[in-house]
């Protein structure tokens, strides 16, 4: 062999060799846990699609080193974990994950799924509106960029049997307990409750832990997890007792737990309830199929508990960097392009957001939106600080305790005795 042939050999080996760095350059991954995990979350199929398009495109058009983006969201949200998980095992290409901010908080961060996003946050200036981005926050460290639509907890109401009962929206619930004969006597359930559905009962354990603790609930949870505090701790254990009087005073339907959500709505569409704890995103639902003039109004304030009344929810959806992405630097400017103020017309305009993660883009100006953003700031759900295994537990317990079929007491030991079980088997794993 010539020289000259040896040296074009290991010239044609070396270029092979960087071929697949090239092509990592060149190609980009966005991948979605679940089928919810994507641009325009809830939108119609098709116009996922074209914003999704219409996104790499300006990209790319910024970025021409980059010649292709592929895009992978399928699958349900309890599955979502696993599928990461495995993708990355599997030496899968995962650059950008569309990472809802419940798992960022509790498992993504927690199993070194994602890298963080400090540094890129800190870039974009303060284009962020109060707590999306601490949503996306533990211990201090950001590792999610939000780009969502704001979503807040909130009870909705039917106007027209609290006007035929003669009461107004409450803002105590002191307030809320002396209109249950009102409501009796018009034949109206007071509230009811998608009960069947585990993951909403702990919300009025929340509402009220937040009162109890003067508005520390984060501090109390922390406390806990920390082995400092316990669920039968003062605050914790009247937040249960207070949560079960909503059943005991007469307010809440009892038979809720037979419920699933599309159960309890029809009992609400149909008169027969004149309202129920739920969320801002039943808006849509609500405004298609009430019948009647309908209303919301925030949790309301235990007169005798020195926190006040809070929402939870905001930001939940954002953009992470995956932890074995070979393609880090590029993966931040895409999420920093997308995250920016000019997509924002483009990626939230379809969701008609009440209120959004950026100061830029206000939200809908409909009475209805107008007086869900006098909610905000929200705070953070406590079932995104507390582990998964844990959360599920407080879901059954409270569930249980709604039901009549254990007391707050029982209820806040068999928390503790969860969380205890957890810290002897050796949470948190390394």
């Amino acid at each position: 062999m010539t020289k000259s042939l040896r040296t074009q050999l290991a010239g044609a080996v070396a270029i092979c060799a960087l071929l697949p760095l090239a092509a990592h350059a060149e190609t980009l991954v966005v991948f979605g846990p679940s089928s919810w995990d994507t641009f325009a979350p809830g939108a119609p199929e098709e116009v996922v699609q074209e914003v999704t398009d219409e996104l790499d495109a300006r990209f790319m058009e910024a970025h021409p080193e980059v010649t292709e983006i592929t895009h992978d969201s399928r699958g349900t949200i309890a599955d979502g974990l696993a599928r990461l998980r495995n993708a990355q095992l599997a030496g899968d290409q995962v650059d950008v994950v569309v990472c809802a901010a419940n798992p960022v908080n509790t498992s993504y961060a927690r199993l070194g799924l994602i890298d963080p996003v400090g540094d890129v946050v800190e870039g974009m200036g303060d284009v962020f509106t109060e707590g999306s981005v601490e949503n996306f926050t533990i211990d201090g460290t950001v590792w999610g960029v939000p780009i969502s639509a704001v979503n807040l907890t909130t009870f909705f109401y039917n106007k027209e049997v609290f006007d035929a009962a003669g009461i107004e929206e409450p803002t105590t619930y002191e307030e809320f307990v002396a209109a249950v004969p009102a409501l009796e006597e018009q034949g109206v359930i007071p509230v009811v409750h998608q009960g069947k559905n585990a993951w909403m009962w702990p919300l009025y354990y929340m509402s009220s832990l937040a009162q109890t603790t003067g508005n520390d609930q984060l501090g109390q949870v922390e406390s806990v997890l920390a082995g400092e505090g316990s669920f039968t701790d003062p605050e914790s254990l009247e937040a249960l007792q207070l949560t079960w009087g909503w059943v005991e005073d007469g307010l809440l339907d009892p038979q809720s737990n037979e419920l699933d959500e599309n159960q309890m709505k029809s009992v609400f569409y149909s008169g027969r309830a004149a309202a129920y704890f739920g969320g801002s995103w039943d808006v849509p639902a609500v405004e298609v199929n009430a019948p009647f003039e309908w209303g919301v109004f925030k949790f309301p304030k235990y007169e005798d508990q020195p926190g006040e009344p809070v929402a939870f929810g905001g930001a939940e959806s954002g953009l992470c960097i995956s932890s074995t992405s070979p393609n880090k630097e590029l993966a931040a400017a895409y999420i920093e392009f997308a995250a920016s103020d000019d997509q924002l017309g483009l990626l939230l305009d379809p969701l008609t957001p009440l209120a959004t993660s950026h100061v830029a883009m206000e939200g809908a100006s409909d009475p209805i939106a107008e007086d869900l953003r006098s909610y905000l700031p929200a705070d953070k759900f406590l079932d995104w600080v507390w582990p998964r295994e844990l959360t599920t537990t407080i879901q059954n317990e409270v569930q249980s305790m709604m039901g009549g079929t254990i007391t707050p007491e029982e209820a806040a030991e068999n928390m503790q005795a969860k969380f205890d079980e957890m810290v002897e088997a050796g949470w948190p794993e390394e």
